[in-house]
């Protein structure tokens, strides 16, 4: 059986380019495996034309056999009109999880921002 599930949508302090939380997540019962997960960055338009990457850290502290996941986040790309591109970014995976564990997503941007995103994980569990 397949369970999506939707992060909290938190805002980021994107000021510097350090590690910030999102959310962290239970695995839910009857499941085994992880088989997609993704990020949605929401922002106001920026304030200069810089190009903005990051990536995506799933951590368990509580999960037998787990070892943290990295996934590289689409380039998001503002226009000069003053429009930013922010598309999700999805990744197909096949993660062993554990029911009842909890999972941690973070994100950390390749570039301190002038505005601070908020940032949300989703995914698929089977």
């Amino acid at each position: 059986m397949e369970k999506n599930f939707v992060t909290i949508l938190t805002a980021q302090n994107a000021t510097e380019t350090n590690k910030s939380l999102i959310d962290t997540y239970v695995v839910p019962q009857s499941v085994t495996r992880l088989v997609e997960v993704g990020v949605v960055v929401a922002m106001a338009g920026m304030t200069t034309l810089e190009g903005i990457g990051g990536i995506l850290e799933l951590e368990s502290d509580d999960a037998p056999n787990w070892t943290t996941q990295q996934f590289a986040m689409d380039q998001i790309t503002p226009l000069t009109n003053g429009a930013v591109c922010c598309k999700p970014t999805v990744h197909d995976v096949n993660i062993p999880v554990t029911p009842g564990s909890r999972i941690r997503f973070s994100t950390t941007f390749n570039v301190a921002l002038t505005i601070n995103p908020s940032v949300r994980c989703f995914g698929k569990f089977q």
